[in-house]
Parts: structure tokens; C-alpha cells; sequence
């Protein structure tokens, strides 16, 4: 399936001449879940990514679907 992906913070610097105003449109298996978004596009863990579809954040095995926005956070923290 086809996915259009957009990264934000420092994700887009992976992806040589990455534009956040286009995005990236990626061929996912149909079972693909978003831990294998983060798997495809090499983002590790100690990263810290979030996957978020339609304003909400999915777990690492919630299933992507086709069609449908998809959003790479990455994970901001201090305070």
C-alpha cells in the first residue's frame, strides 16, 4: 500500500533533500503496522518516534492504512 508519510523535528534529515511541505509516499506491506513504518524508514528506538494517524498517536503494533496521512514525531523531552 501506498503511504504519505511527513517527519518532523530532525526525522527529515535522514532523507536527503526532504521537503515537510511534500512529504514521502512509501510502498508498506498491507499488514504493516506502525513499528514497521519505524523500521522502513530507519528511525531507532533510542530516537524516540511517535506514529500518529487522524490526531492520534497509534501503538507499535496498531495496523497503518493505506490512504490515510501519517505523521513521524519526534519525541521532545526536558522541562
Amino acid at each position: 500500500m501506498k503511504v504519505k508519510v511527513s517527519l518532523f523535528g530532525t526525522l527529515g534529515q535522514g532523507f536527503p533533500g526532504y521537503q515537510q511541505s511534500e512529504g514521502l509516499e512509501i510502498e508498506l506491506p498491507e499488514e504493516a503496522t506502525a513499528n514497521d513504518l519505524l523500521e522502513f524508514l530507519e528511525v531507532p528506538e533510542s530516537q524516540g518516534a511517535a506514529v500518529a494517524v487522524e490526531g492520534r498517536i497509534l501503538k507499535a503494533d496498531d495496523r497503518i492504512r493505506g490512504g490515510v496521512p501519517v505523521h513521524v514525531l519526534q519525541v521532545i523531552q526536558g522541562g
